[in-house]
């Protein structure tokens, strides 16, 4: 003997009826086959509901310690980076800041007209031209407004 069926009717609305016959027409099959597939895959989608809820809930329990240790690890290795980083930077910076102070002073003797004035103001005149091409002036465009005293 085959397997055992349950034959039932099944009462439809004239809108779900359409919605059931033009999936069984796109598929070649019956309405009757066209319902068995629908209820049947409906079944299937949610019993994998509940196992994937159950199951989701499991793995996010095993998964989830798992995940912020590798986020602390990260975290961790990125804040040894920007140490490392910084300290790079920062010897580069104090470098460049102690050439640009002996490059005024040695300007200074050189151009006997800087005589009088402060290695200060010359250094200033210089961070303010800095400045302006670091926020994306040229260099011409920036020592003229330094010299028409916009900024």
């Amino acid at each position: 003997m085959g397997e055992k069926t349950k034959v039932m009717s099944l009462r439809l609305d004239q809108q779900t009826y359409r919605r059931l016959n033009a999936y069984g027409t796109s598929r070649g099959i019956s309405d009757s086959a066209a319902a068995r597939e629908l209820i049947a895959g409906g079944l299937a989608a949610d019993g994998l509901s509940l196992y994937s809820t159950e199951l989701g809930t499991y793995l996010r329990g095993v998964v989830q310690p798992l995940l912020d240790q590798i986020d602390e690890s990260l975290e961790r290795r990125n804040a040894e980076q920007e140490d490392r980083i910084a300290r790079v930077v920062h010897r580069a910076t104090r470098a460049s800041i102690v050439a640009a102070i002996a490059a005024v002073e040695i300007e200074k003797g050189t151009f006997e007209g800087l005589d009088g004035v402060s290695a200060a103001d010359i250094y200033a005149a210089y961070d303010k031209q800095a400045g302006l091409i670091q926020a994306g002036y040229s260099l011409e465009e920036a020592r003229e407004r330094v010299r028409r005293g916009k900024e």
